[in-house]
């Protein structure tokens, strides 16, 4: 049967602190208050028919919580394995971490399975997940974030983001800074962003929508699109696999788009600059190149 203990702690860390938790299996949730303190409230989960096993579990996660001045350590303990349901067998225990931070706080989790969510922090904040989701909200400071398998959706970030996922779709939105994505298997989706993006990708779609600084995508396997005013340099570049660019004619720029295998279509109309020729030579550059593929070029 499965045996719940839930323990909490208030460490009284001032009002800028310091966080990092190590989770083993369970999801961790970091979220800003108004208090000077940092909260723990850890749900332990054990399989076993004897109620100390859970008793003795709690004590060890309970130990693992440690403050040192305006630092506070969060460490998942190793849970010994309990006989569950005889369907599944021998079965670790799970430990859920909801933490509660003052706003100034700078935060790094580690995690090897679960959910990570952390949000309305004013610090940098380092995310590691080996296995599971991670969500990062209304963030001001630097945020890096690394998923082996997982999605990471990642919204209203003040700061520059720097992203890396071997297998999970990448999403980001509302970003002020630079933005630095490299994902080896999955669809990128990236909006709204007041800063340069760069995005790498092995295998998936990559749409990028309206970036107010330079734009430098480059993927193997999959379509790559834009989508926006053009307002800096654009760099597409693909192996196998179509780029779309989808942009607003009323901010003119010069394009220059070339494919070994496929074709080229603008719907564009080219427009005369002073001195004669026809393309603008003050506006930002695109440069769209593909080796197996089409290049479409499109009004938004």
């Amino acid at each position: 049967m499965e045996q719940i203990r839930t323990i909490t702690r208030e460490l009284a860390t001032g009002p800028q602190a310091v966080l990092q938790v190590e989770g083993r299996s369970g999801e961790v949730v970091v979220v800003a208050h108004d208090l000077p303190t940092v909260h723990v409230e850890a749900t332990v989960r054990v399989w076993s028919a004897l109620a100390v096993e859970a008793d003795d579990a709690a004590a060890l996660v309970e130990r693992a919580i440690e403050q040192d001045g305006h630092r506070a350590t969060v460490r998942a303990p190793s849970l010994p394995q309990s006989e569950g349901w005889a369907l599944w067998g021998r079965r670790s225990g799970r430990i859920d971490y909801r933490i509660k931070v003052p706003q100034e706080t700078a935060v790094r989790v580690l995690s090897r399975s679960g959910r990570v969510e952390v949000r309305q922090t004013h610090g940098r904040v380092q995310v590691e997940c080996g296995s599971g989701r991670i969500e990062l909200t209304e963030i001001v400071g630097a945020v890096t974030a690394a998923s082996r398998s997982g999605a990471i959706n990642v919204r209203a970030i003040a700061g520059d983001l720097s992203l890396e996922a071997r297998s999970g779709r990448v999403e980001v939105r509302e970003v002020i800074g630079r933005v630095d994505i490299d994902n080896r298997t999955g669809a990128v989706d990236v909006r709204e962003v007041r800063g340069d993006v760069k995005v790498r990708a092995r295998t998936g779609i990559v749409s990028v929508q309206q970036v107010d600084g330079t734009v430098d995508i480059e993927t193997h396997t999959g379509t790559a699109r834009y989508s926006g005013r053009v307002c800096g340099d654009i760099t597409i570049r693909a192996h196998t696999g179509s780029i779309v660019l989808a942009a607003d004619p009323a901010h003119p720029f010069f394009v220059d788009a070339e494919s070994s295998l496929g074709i080229v279509r603008s719907e564009l109309t080219p427009r005369p600059r002073v001195g004669g020729g026809t393309s603008s030579e003050r506006g930002p550059r695109v440069r769209l190149r593909t080796h197996t593929g089409a290049i479409r070029i499109t009004r938004l």
